[in-house]
């Protein structure tokens, strides 16, 4: 469900070829002269598009808030940090842009450069404190934090930050990243009921703090966000539409969606499975009161800046659930479904023991009306992944001749997963997919 597309905007300074006319001009010692002296340097300002993580399909910017309008780098020496020049866009330079060059000259030397993108060295100054002035000492640019609020205006230029060590010898040349500090989730509400809906509303997790660090982590940027050490601090995030998203019922053919692009800060899932977990409000046709659906991510723990987070919802007709049986020995205790909802459900048992887990499947449209497996409509289910980190299967479950999901559990205590997918098929062809992930608790 999750694709993490990097939109990381570069900045290349590369330097200039060295024209037997220019050089005398540029390098008065010639080209073997020290540390100090000053080169022409030409930044070359673009954006460079990857691919998602799961299918590495490159993308490129989609609306001008997602690109470059303004920049500013700031040239900081390696070994006193003081600022040695301070390089912004050019006036007339107003367009949005994924690519631009312009010229400077800087001294040779050993640089860490501080990139920013969208953000104007003033408003830095009033929001942080920090300050880039050629020849005075270099603000604690490291540990800064930037306010970001939701909703993001959608007609404001998303911030973005870089920071890399380089060094500039007048035969090579130099790059730095300016990476979004929000993140793009791409909702998309999909009708493939027999009723007209409105969706009211999407309620998820932001971050517990308005304020964001001022520059990226690269290994979150390459690797993602840890999970969340603890459940502190959760806040709700709400998205309300205005009864704007109404989506006609499904006659076959196409059915109708809404996409809802909107950006957030990075943060990690703060619920019990450290997974993001939706909140969908809607209102089915004829029905006066409207529901409230949940489902958990899948394997979504995290969200970083600059991810771009794909996120397809489709309402349906058929709710999934489960139920268990338990076999244990003589003085065992029965299994005891905890908690089930949307896409997650937990099995508690109090000794090993072969269990039997039953899936029911209900037609919405129908008065809720028990689904089997034959007849139309029907449902098949087969069990996808089983993970048991904590070696508490003797026999990983499988899904029986009769439909039931059978296994065993033996005398180790701790946690397991099982994920099933269920296809309900309507007029002798599949009609929905249903993922459902099935923990296993044993006490």
């Amino acid at each position: 469900m999750r694709g993490n597309i990097r939109l990381l905007y570069i900045i290349m300074c590369g330097m200039a070829a060295f024209l037997a006319a220019s050089c005398q001009g540029d390098l008065p010692g010639g080209e073997d002269a020290g540390e100090g002296t000053a080169v022409t340097v030409t930044l070359d300002i673009h954006s460079r598009a990857n691919g998602t993580r799961a299918t590495g399909v490159p993308e490129g910017a989609e609306y001008d808030i997602e690109k470059i309008h303004s920049w500013w780098v700031a040239f900081v020496n390696q070994g006193d940090r003081k600022v040695q020049a301070v390089v912004e866009r050019p006036a007339g330079n107003t367009s949005y842009v994924e690519q631009e060059s312009v010229d400077m000259k800087v001294a040779k030397g050993k640089y860490v450069l501080y990139a920013f993108a969208n953000i104007s060295q003033d408003s830095l100054y009033q929001q942080t404190g920090l300050q880039f002035t050629p020849g005075k000492q270099c603000p604690d640019v490291d540990t800064a934090t930037l306010t970001l609020l939701q909703d993001w205006n959608p007609g404001t230029d998303i911030p973005m930050t870089g920071k890399q060590q380089v060094e500039v010898t007048g035969h090579n040349s130099v790059s730095i990243e300016v990476v979004r500090m929000l993140a793009k989730m791409d909702v998309t509400f999909t009708n493939e009921s027999g009723k007209d809906i409105t969706v009211n509303s999407l309620t998820m997790e932001q971050s517990p703090t308005d304020h964001v660090p001022l520059l990226p982590n690269y290994s979150y940027l390459q690797n993602g966000m840890p999970e969340a050490a603890d459940t502190a601090g959760a806040r709700a995030y709400v998205r309300d539409y205005g009864g704007d998203a109404l989506l006609t019922k499904y006659a076959g053919g196409m059915a109708r969606s809404y996409r809802d692009v909107f950006y957030v800060r990075e943060s990690q899932s703060r619920t019990v499975t450290r997974r993001y977990r939706l909140a969908v409000s809607v209102t089915r046709e004829d029905d006066a009161a409207s529901t409230q659906l949940f489902a958990l991510t899948r394997d979504l723990y995290s969200i970083y800046r600059n991810d771009h987070v794909v996120v397809p919802i489709v309402l349906s007709d058929f709710q999934v659930g489960v139920d268990a049986r338990f076999y244990p020995p003589i003085g065992g205790y029965p299994a005891v479904v905890t908690s089930g909802s949307g896409e997650d459900f937990y099995c508690e048992f109090g000794t090993e023991g072969d269990f039997e887990l039953f899936l029911s499947v209900r037609d919405a449209l129908k008065g809720n009306a028990l689904v089997y497996g034959a007849g139309d409509p029907c449902y098949s289910s087969v069990v996808k992944a089983v993970s048991d980190p904590q070696n508490i299967l003797t026999k990983h479950p499988s899904v029986s001749a009769t439909g039931e999901i059978v296994g065993r559990l033996n005398s180790n205590k701790g946690k397991a997963s099982v994920d099933v997918e269920v296809t309900v098929h309507r007029n002798g062809a599949a009609d929905q997919v249903y993922d459902r992930r099935i923990y296993l608790i044993r006490k």
